[in-house]
Parts: structure tokens; C-alpha cells; sequence
């Protein structure tokens, strides 16, 4: 009993997804199939928190760990996956056709996303990347529209199957240094096979994946096309969810393998994602391919904490990803809902927002300013955090850069906020949000305050967690 109990947060996904399978099978609305997602997620939520303090492992010993940092990640997948469940209340930008069956896939993308962080041995990872992976690459192709749905996916899954490879080619020369897939081997043995190039070269592959997910550099190319192209529900779960699993991996990877110097090549590419995201997004007009450009950026940011390799840049880590989940919600909110009728967004589908919808105004405008990192958003308190850390290590270079780039971003958030304040629109409709929009915008910009202005009750969390990791 003990044992399920452990796996409840999973089981209440695999239970609501067998339910979400049958609902095409009996022919039920979307709705009956949304309401179940919902409903699972939550439930998933309430079993991660209630589980939050407990630790051992359902499966086979070494196989699959139950702790705090797991428990944690897992409440924020979850939570995740609810806001962008709830959001997706009309997903019209998908094809109608595949309605029904789109809450399973992100359901069970959500699934593979907790079995990762929880995964203590390789195959078992990499079977988790695989499940979480999958259900996204047919989400990106249900576009309302073949043209771009079919691009779009292509992109994705193409580059998305050259990163698992590439983990799965890292993964094989890991297991030829250590002779073992378990991590508690490679803590054992680390010590004495630190000097194997094969080690350096074999880690340095296996982090590709999680690379992918992140939107980093040098897997991010996917990110903007897709974003720009994919349906707008399935690409707000892409820029929520899917970023809070591959963080929790990098934090667990980079802790086990410390002693392998990956921290350097963690630092370069942090700077590389933050330059590169920044001064591509200053050129772009369409707000989603600019918030792509904008992740790749935040991806460099969560590097910073990721790449010192010590508890408290692994804390700011995890901190960040669950102040950077509710931030994009409250973006990505706004886009679903003033781009129902449109396939892509531009910014000046932005002007007059203020006007048209002054709920979904001031919820860009809280998102933005947490990405842009203003007080009193958690945008502002997370980068504190994680360039503390960086300082605590002497990286006052790397701050530098981090600062310059932050000042980079300031200037394209603000354009978007301009259209949106400071323009007005010309013949376009008031923005119309149900109850539950309403309620979720509301959430979210709660979350991104609270977050920002009292974070002493979350980072005490999100500390634990990486403690959990040693």
C-alpha cells in the first residue's frame, strides 16, 4: 500500500488517461473530455503534495526514486498541466476532428514528464523521455491547418529524434565507463573514473536531451518555428510543463556527475542561449516566434544556476522554473485567447488590448514584466537568486553577460506591452473570456505576485529539493 501510495501522483494520470482513451471509443464531447483532464490533474497535484514528505521507491531497488526534489517537480508538473488543461477549454486552433483525444496526450506527456524526474537508472529515463516526448510530437502536428501543422511537426519530431539519439549514444558510453545503468554505481565509481575522456564525452551527449526540452542552446532551433507554427494550446504546454521537467533533469544530472567538470560547458552554453535568444527576438513580429527566441534566452538563465554545480544554484534552478511555469502561463493565456481566429500573432494583433480586454492586458502585462524581471514578479527575485549563485562561485563575468542580455530583453517586452497599452486597434472585436479564462488569468497573476513578494515559503522548497538531490 505503501508503495502505491508513493506512485499516486502517477497513478492518478494513468488512471485518467485510460478514462481519456475511452472517451473517443464512446463517442463523448470534449467537454466530458476535458473536464476528466482537469480533474486527473488536480487529483495528480493533491497526490504529489500529499506525498511531498515522503521518500522510497515503489519498483525495483535503483530503478525509480521517490524524495522531495521528485515530489516537488512533480507538483509543478502537475499544476502545470492543469492551467494549460484549463486554458485549452476551446482549443480552436486545433483540428476539430482530433478534440477528443488531445487532453490524453498531454496528459500522458505530463505522465513521462514525472516518471523523468523521478527515474534513478538510464533505461528507465529514457523510456520516460520517449512517453513524455511522443504525445507532443502529434499534438504539434493537430493544426486546424495541414500546411502548418505538418512544418511545424516535422521540425519538432526531426530534431527531437536526433536529440534522443544522440542521450541514447551518451547513455551507451556511460554504461562502458561504468559497466552498470544505475546511478547509485555511478556515485560509487565516479571517483575513480574521472579521468575517461569517454566519461566527459558520454555525459556531455546525455545532456542533449534535456537540452531539447529546455529550448538551449545548441538543440533550440526547433523553438521558434515551432512555437510560431504550432497549435497555440499545444505550444503553451511546450513552453510550461515540458520546461520544468528537462530543469529538474539537468539539476539531477549535473548534481551526480559534479565531479566531471560538465559545469563549464553549462556555462558557455548559458551564455550562447541567453545572446542568442535576446538579440533574435529584438527582429521579430510574430509575439509567439518572439516568446520562442524569449525561452531560448530563459533557458540560458536557468543555465546560470544549473552550471555551478552547488546546492544553492541547483535551489535557484528550481526555483526559477516554477516562477518561469506561471509567468508563461499568464503569456500564453493572453495569446490563446486573442487568437482564436488566427493561426499567427502578430504583435499589432496586440494594439488596444487594454481596450478590447482589460483582464487579458493586465495579465500580458504581469506575465511580461516577470519575464523581463521587474519587481515585484518572481521574474525579478528568481534571476536574484540565480545570480547569486553565480556570484557565490566568483562568475562575476557570467552575471555580466546575464545583466547585459536582461537589459537586451527589456527593450522587445515593452514593445509588445506598447501595442498592447499605448496603441489602439483598428476594427478588431472585444476579447470575450469564460469564467474559467478569467479564473486562471486571475491564478496566474497571483502566482507571478506572490511568488515574487513572498518566495520565503517557496524557496524553502525548492532548497529542499536540491538537497534531496545529494
Amino acid at each position: 500500500m505503501s508503495d502505491a501510495l508513493l506512485f499516486a501522483p502517477e497513478l492518478a494520470l494513468i488512471v485518467t488517461g485510460l478514462a481519456l482513451f475511452a472517451c473517443p471509443i464512446f463517442e463523448f464531447r470534449y467537454r466530458t473530455a476535458w473536464l476528466l483532464a482537469a480533474a486527473g490533474g488536480a487529483l495528480s497535484l493533491a497526490a504529489a503534495l500529499l506525498t511531498i514528505d515522503m521518500s522510497g521507491q515503489p519498483f525495483a531497488v535503483g530503478i525509480y526514486r521517490v524524495d522531495f526534489f521528485s515530489q516537488f517537480a512533480k507538483a509543478a508538473l502537475a499544476l502545470g498541466f492543469v492551467l494549460v488543461a484549463v486554458i485549452s477549454h476551446r482549443p480552436e486552433t486545433l483540428d476539430r476532428s482530433a478534440w477528443v483525444e488531445f487532453p490524453m496526450f498531454l496528459l500522458f506527456a505530463t505522465l513521462g514528464a514525472m516518471m523523468m524526474v523521478s527515474a534513478t537508472e538510464l533505461l528507465t529515463l529514457y523510456i520516460a523521455m520517449e512517453l513524455a516526448a511522443y504525445p507532443l510530437y502529434i499534438g504539434v502536428a493537430l493544426h486546424r491547418s495541414t500546411g502548418n501543422g505538418g512544418e511545424s511537426a516535422t521540425k519538432y519530431m526531426v530534431q527531437g529524434m536526433i536529440a534522443s539519439a544522440v542521450s541514447l549514444y551518451g547513455m551507451s558510453f556511460l554504461y562502458g565507463v561504468f559497466g552498470s545503468t544505475y546511478f547509485s554505481d555511478f556515485v560509487q565509481q565516479l571517483p575513480a573514473a574521472t579521468g575517461q575522456p569517454l566519461l566527459w564525452i558520454g555525459t556531455a551527449l546525455l545532456l542533449s536531451g534535456f537540452l531539447f526540452k529546455l529550448g538551449a542552446f545548441p538543440f533550440h532551433f526547433w523553438t521558434p518555428d515551432t512555437y510560431q507554427a504550432a497549435p497555440h494550446e499545444v505550444v503553451t504546454y511546450l513552453a510550461t510543463v515540458s520546461k520544468v521537467a528537462a530543469i529538474a533533469l539537468l539539476c539531477r544530472l549535473t548534481a551526480l556527475m559534479t565531479d566531471v567538470q560538465i559545469t563549464t560547458l553549462l556555462m558557455w552554453l548559458s551564455i550562447a542561449a541567453m545572446t542568442l535568444g535576446n538579440f533574435a527576438a529584438l527582429i521579430q513580429q510574430d509575439v509567439k516566434r518572439l516568446l520562442g527566441y524569449s525561452a531560448i534566452a530563459h533557458a540560458g538563465y536557468v543555465l546560470i544556476g544549473v552550471q555551478t554545480g552547488a546546492q544553492l544554484g541547483f535551489s535557484s534552478a528550481l526555483f526559477y522554473a516554477l516562477g518561469y511555469l506561471v509567468m508563461s502561463v499568464a503569456c500564453f493565456l493572453v495569446i490563446c485567447e486573442v487568437g482564436r481566429d488566427s493561426d499567427l500573432i502578430s504583435i499589432d494583433a496586440l494594439k488596444g488590448l487594454h481596450q478590447r480586454s482589460p483582464l487579458m492586458a493586465a495579465t500580458l502585462l504581469i506575465g511580461l514584466f516577470g519575464l523581463i524581471g521587474l519587481p515585484p514578479t518572481v521574474g525579478f527575485i528568481g534571476k536574484w537568486f540565480l545570480f547569486s549563485a553565480a556570484l557565490e562561485q566568483g562568475q562575476f563575468g557570467l552575471v555580466l553577460v546575464a545583466a547585459a542580455n536582461s537589459v537586451v530583453a527589456l527593450y522587445y517586452y515593452l514593445i509588445v506591452l506598447r501595442a498592447a497599452y499605448l496603441e489602439e486597434a483598428v476594427d478588431a472585436a472585444p476579447v470575450s473570456v469564460s469564467p474559467w479564462v478569467r479564473l486562471t488569468a486571475l491564478a496566474s497573476m497571483a502566482m507571478v505576485l506572490v511568488l515574487g513578494t513572498f518566495p520565503g515559503r517557496f524557496w524553502d522548497m525548492a532548497a529542499r529539493a536540491a538537497q534531496a538531490l545529494g
